[in-house]
């Protein structure tokens, strides 16, 4: 029942991390393009499933199977395009709780409702990895999957560009990578300012104490926030960790959420956790997961709030 637990777990981490996918548009290394890209169909895309899609016009009915992707299109100014959405979870903005949820099928209750898809009659489906079968099932009906998949911060800078693109909405992705590509500089000479980076850890899932492996998107932007994870031997995405091996790596500062940890006092409690570093020190800090973990529009405010935490001297 545990490993059930633990593999739901990183199953829905999984829906509510991901937003984001390569195009076939000349991009510089911080995710911004190096010409302009005018909206233009059809679109023709390498997904991050190796699959060639093209959209041949202006998608007026999306289903988004991620909320993150969500967000994006309601960011762009097309989310009055979005007719159905993942779940409970796609709750931003408001305007996203409105819309006919997709999702609850398969063994952990995040594959979609194939029939309730159809039914919604999209041109086109923004997901993300995983899913093989039903993907293909989607795709036997004539439905444009695109599978997207943020890897770090500039990749999802060049993500968000890519949605703008596939919407017809190039200009207002433009205009939203510029302005959070300028606040993770500014965060960047912020963390420098106060010195560079403190060590830390980022709890998944407990019991049993799961984090992130450095290959992860959520670790890529502790570590722009000032943060070195101690987790950088991890040989997986979502490792366990042992409190032995936590304690013996002593960690300044110790990350959780509230989906995770219920407060600090109750991750100060737990069995061994008193000779950890930052729980002695008082830097056991909650975050916001949505912020923290879906790599959508909203990364940037997470980003600064994680420096904010890890320095906030600065």
């Amino acid at each position: 029942m545990r490993s059930r637990s633990v593999g739901a777990f990183v199953a829905l981490l999984l829906v509510l991390t991901a937003c984001a996918g390569t195009a076939d548009t000349p991009a510089a290394s911080d995710g911004s393009s190096s010409v302009s890209r005018p909206a233009s169909f059809p679109q023709a895309i390498t997904d991050d499933d190796g699959e060639q899609v093209t959209i041949p016009a202006v998608p007026q009915r999306i289903v988004t199977f991620a909320p993150s992707m969500t967000e994006t299109l309601f960011a762009l100014g097309v989310g009055d395009r979005v007719v159905g959405v993942s779940g409970k979870y796609d709750d931003y903005p408001a305007a996203a709780k409105d819309i006919q949820e997709v999702g609850g099928a398969g063994d952990f209750g995040v594959d979609p409702n194939i029939e309730e898809v159809v039914s919604l009659q999209p041109d086109l489906f923004l997901t993300i990895a995983g899913g093989d079968q039903w993907k293909q099932r989607l795709r036997d009906l004539d439905i444009p999957v695109v599978t997207l998949d943020a890897t770090d911060f500039p990749d999802l800078l060049d993500d968000i560009r890519t949605v703008g693109d596939l919407t017809g909405a190039s200009e207002a992705a433009d205009a939203l990578t510029a302005d959070m590509r300028e606040r993770a500089d500014d965060v960047a000479a912020s963390v420098e300012e106060a010195g560079g980076a403190v060590t830390c850890f980022f709890e998944v899932y407990y019991p049993p104490l799961t984090t992130l492996g450095p290959d992860t998107y959520i670790f890529d932007l502790l570590e722009r926030a000032g943060c070195n994870p101690v987790t950088a031997s991890a040989k997986s995405d979502y490792p366990t960790w042992s409190v032995e091996k936590l304690v013996a790596e002593s960690p300044d500062v110790y990350l959780t959420t509230p989906e995770s940890a219920k407060s600090i006092q109750a991750v100060a409690a737990r069995p061994g956790f008193d000779a950890i570093t930052a729980a002695t020190s008082g830097r056991v800090l909650l975050v916001n997961s949505d912020l923290v973990t879906r790599a959508g529009p909203r990364a940037i405010d997470g980003l600064e709030e994680l420096a904010a935490a890890l320095h906030p001297e600065a």
